[in-house]
């Protein structure tokens, strides 16, 4: 289009791309004749007014000052509330006696399920705090305690999946009532284990220390409630979700449930968010709206935990797919950096947290609870809703098909706009052809710059890594600015910048740059609607953050167009009246999108640190940045061009970027974990002392080790330890030949998460004394019909077993004791062997448990044939099997800004 050399025509004029403009042959003849300019004489001769370079500044301080509104009003946290209070806020909860059972609860140190600390410990402290509460309670109240020891077994298909066996668990439950004969129940639930080493205050004892004083405040209530409230204090979320499912399968009050809400954290304190509700009911969206004096809710934070892009679950989905009833899913998520650590103690959890959460459950809890629906929630099942907080101040939701009606009349108008512009393309002196032309051509200017600046953060983000500083903003967020966030808007200015020269030759008049301005102003707009169609089509409710991005600025802009631009007789120099309307039209957009990095940022930064060293967490991280800046920027960036020296804000991009890449690459800046009290990031480290038997089909040991199973848990690990531990330099990474020989590479993984954490090491150490041995035999075979086998099979251990199995090949798993007989594929073994594991949790140590697996052979088999292979692992979690004195002096060489955790394992492989 824009060729050298090449005739094109513009409103009916041939020329050149060295034939001069109009004004510039009037001038010459002008200054060769020696006769001065009429400034009057035509529209040519007129100056367009820039904007100065400064507007860049005020621009940035702008953008700041948005976003520093948002960080303020995330932070606000209501005031604490003391016993003293008590009397003035007789319905009220008070946070005082919450953080009294908070720290009653945690004092007892970590509590890993089957441990004396959970088993004994807490379950004493729990019901002795429920019983002290019934012997208070008003008495048009009753208050019921159960204990409850569920067995029972389910397939969880999160990652590799896997298939849970349970027994001998505890859930200590309440049920309050008020003598009405209610039949039908909210459940509120928490749980008070703990991963090993974690006193587990935010996850998840501060719940259920919420929850107590809630049931306090309800039962000194003289208000008797319409429905009951069942409240589930569970002993074994951690290891894989089990109580839940022992209690909502099996308890006879879950009968009598409609709807409950599941209290959980991945992070310590600051304000809880609501990121799952339903599925369906759009009624509990309504009343946690309408209830909540604190709201934090968004249904982005729903569809991006459901689609798996977090490696985690909680009991939402137990209660969901196993209880068939809708909830709300409620945690904390701020300062992730502590969760799953020793530092998650009560004190990191600042005041005003623990009261806001219990101001929102126990609204939301009597609001249910008086509420007809939930007597008939069937009759209030249907319809998806649109939701989601604005700063915290308030709730915005409507039904989904509202969402997509309004979401279609938005998109319709702002086509029609385009449409109308093109249509009248001569009040800005060009034909519709060429307008529509140029539409097309800053489109793919547009696209140009969107690629350039993934292009860019792409190669930052690979030296950043080749040159051995991944994941230098994970203790200083701040430096993905300059690092990323800083050269995708130099990438897109740098592309506007290149290619204005060659706009500018179609609009050579007055506010000519301006009507470029427009171009990019209205392609803007465009893209954001396509995105607004295609996720309203799909059927993705967050597409009201893609249309809050046409509306306001698409508002902003007709205003702009009746005030400067009504007529081509009545054009006004645009000045910065104009540039101020432009940016207040963008502040609710702005206001949105701010509060979605903070938040995005704040739970994925502690993630990296955690999700496996095979991939580049600086990519992950520098493309979050760059979507999320180009989405800032797409109204902004288009007036660089009206600016009179952009090449000042390029130059200055640049050198931000690469002096802070050259600071982080030649000192220590870069270094990315910190102990200090007001910084704290540790590194993370998994260590299981591990010994190995791998036996033959006749039973006799073929090879036997023990050593370090080391678990990388994020890019650095673990050459950034190398000058720390000296038993590196003997250590061996984990190799697709020591998986393909052994199932699960011969490792005794607990978490079913081997396609994630695929890179790994193994250093050769002494055997840990185990005085549990583990075992795993075959009691019984049979073979009810020629094609088929049936085995029984015994396990015995502590009370964390694993079962990894592979059938031989032309041998199928047709059914099994577990799960209803339903048979979970893990990921494939070798030669596309398939693979299951099968986890088993007990709160009681020394446990044994049986299985049964039935299998379908092909008519050709012998019974000298392998069936199986299969390994069994016991992990030994707490007690003084967990760590030898040399496996703790081991991870006694730690630095201070890492945090290991590590306990025993023993793996044995069969052939069957």
């Amino acid at each position: 289009m824009f060729g050298t050399g090449k005739k094109q025509r513009v409103l009916g004029f041939r020329h050149t791309e060295e034939t001069l403009s109009k004004a510039e042959i009037v001038d010459k003849c002008k200054a060769e004749s020696g006769t001065e300019k009429d400034p009057d004489e035509n529209k040519y001769t007129k100056e367009t007014k820039k904007l100065t370079t400064w507007m860049a500044f005020a621009v940035l301080l702008w953008l700041i000052g948005v976003f520093l509104l948002v960080v303020a009003l995330d932070g606000r946290l209501p005031s604490a509330l003391t016993l003293a209070d008590q009397a003035d806020n007789p319905d009220s909860f008070i946070e005082e006696r919450a953080r009294r059972t908070l720290q009653a609860l945690t004092s007892i140190g970590a509590r890993p399920a089957g441990s004396y600390e959970n088993e004994v410990l807490a379950v004493a402290l729990i019901k002795r705090e429920l019983t002290s509460i019934k012997e208070r309670a008003n008495p048009i109240h009753k208050l019921s305690i159960d204990i409850q020891k569920p067995r029972g077994s389910f397939n969880l298909e999160l990652l590799d999946g896997l298939t849970h066996s349970y027994k001998n668990i505890q859930n200590v439950i309440a049920k309050l009532e008020s003598g009405n004969g209610a039949n039908h129940a909210l459940l509120v639930n928490c749980h008070f284990d703990s991963v090993p080493q974690s006193a587990g205050a935010s996850d998840d004892a501060v719940s259920c220390a919420i929850m107590l004083e809630v049931l306090e405040v309800l039962t000194q209530s003289p208000e008797p409630l319409k429905h009951n409230l069942i409240f589930l204090f569970n002993g074994a979320e951690e290891n894989m979700l089990p109580a839940s499912h022992g209690f909502i399968t099996q308890h006879v009050w879950a009968e009598q449930i409609r709807a409950f809400i599941n209290l959980e954290s991945c992070g310590s304190g600051g304000r809880e968010l609501v990121f799952q509700t339903g599925p369906g009911h759009p009624w509990l969206v309504n009343a946690y709206a309408k209830a909540a004096p604190h709201p934090f809710i968004n249904i982005i934070g729903e569809e991006l935990f459901q689609s798996s892009i977090i490696p985690a679950d909680t009991d939402f989905r137990i209660f969901r797919d196993h209880g068939k009833i809708p909830g709300l899913d409620i945690a904390y998520m701020k300062n992730g950096y502590v969760y799953h650590t020793k530092y998650d103690s009560e004190e990191r959890i600042p005041p005003g947290s623990v009261q806001r959460a219990g101001d929102n459950l126990l609204a939301v809890v009597k609001h249910i609870a008086q509420s007809e629906v939930l007597a008939d929630t069937q009759a209030h099942a249907q319809g998806g809703v649109v939701f989601f907080d604005f700063l915290g101040l308030f709730v915005i939701h409507y039904s989904e098909w509202i969402g997509t009606l309004m979401n279609l009349l938005i998109v319709g108008i702002s086509v029609s706009i385009t449409v109308a512009k093109i249509q009248h393309s001569y009040n800005y002196g060009v034909s519709k052809g060429v307008y529509l032309r140029q539409l097309g051509y800053t489109f793919m200017i547009q696209l140009c710059g969107c690629v350039l600046s993934f292009m860019v953060v792409t190669l930052l983000s690979v030296l950043m890594d080749a040159f051995g500083r991944p994941m230098a903003w994970y203790s200083q967020p701040w430096l993905i600015c300059p690092l990323y966030m800083a050269p995708t808007v130099m990438s897109v200015i740098a592309v506007f910048y290149f290619v204005l020269p060659k706009q500018k030759k179609y609009f050579q008049f007055v506010d000519g740059i301006w009507i470029i301005e427009s171009l990019y102003f209205e392609v803007s707009k465009l893209i954001w609607s396509l995105f607004t169609l295609i996720l309203t089509i799909a059927g993705i409710k967050s597409s009201f953050f893609c249309v809050v991005w046409v509306l306001f600025p698409m508002v902003g802009r007709y205003v702009l167009d009746r005030m400067y631009d009504s007529t081509p007789t009545k054009r006004r120099q645009k000045d910065n009246k104009w540039v101020l309307i432009h940016l207040i039209s963008l502040l609710v957009p702005l206001i949105l999108n701010m509060y979605l990095i903070y938040n995005t940022f704040s739970m994925f930064i502690p993630i990296m640190s955690r999700a496996g060293s095979a991939l580049n967490p600086d990519l992950i991280i520098g493309y979050k940045a760059a979507a999320m800046t180009l989405g800032t920027i797409s109204f902004l960036c288009p007036l660089a061009m009206v600016m009179n020296k952009p090449m000042n804000v390029l130059t200055t991009l640049y050198v931000t970027t690469f002096f802070t890449m050259g600071i982080c690459l030649c000192t220590n800046l870069a270094f990315p974990y910190s102990n200090t009290p007001t910084n704290l990031a540790p590194h993370r480290g998994l260590v299981i002392h591990t010994e190995r038997e791998f036996y033959n089909k006749d039973g006799a040991i073929e090879n036997a080790d023990s050593g370090y199973f080391m678990v990388n848990l994020d890019r650095n690990s673990p050459k950034i330890l190398n000058d720390w531990i000296p038993e590196l330099k003997d250590a061996k990474e984990i190799r697709q030949k020591d998986c393909d020989a052994h199932l699960y590479c011969g490792m005794p993984v607990y978490f079913p998460a081997a396609s994630l954490l695929r890179v790994n090491h193994w250093i050769p150490a002494p055997k840990p004394k185990l005085w549990t041995p583990i075992s795993l035999n075959i009691t019984h075979t049979e073979a009810p019909t020629i094609n088929t086998r049936k085995l029984l099979f015994k396990a015995v251990g502590p009370d964390h077993m694993g079962v990894f199995i592979s059938p031989a090949m032309g041998i199928k798993i047709k059914s099994w004791s577990l799960a209803g007989g339903k048979v979970l594929e893990g990921p494939e073994w070798k030669m596309g062997r398939p693979t299951h594991y099968i986890f088993h949790s007990s709160g009681k140590e020394n446990d044994s448990w049986e299985f049964w697996l039935e299998l379908e052979v092909p008519r050709s088999h012998y019974d000298g044939n392998e069936l199986l292979d299969m390994a069994v692992t016991g992990h030994y979690l707490h007690g003084s099997q967990m760590k030898s004195p040399q496996f703790t002096k081991f991870l006694a060489q730690y630095p201070g800004w890492s945090y290991p955790v590590g306990w025993t394992a023993s793996y044995k492989a069969y052939k069957f």
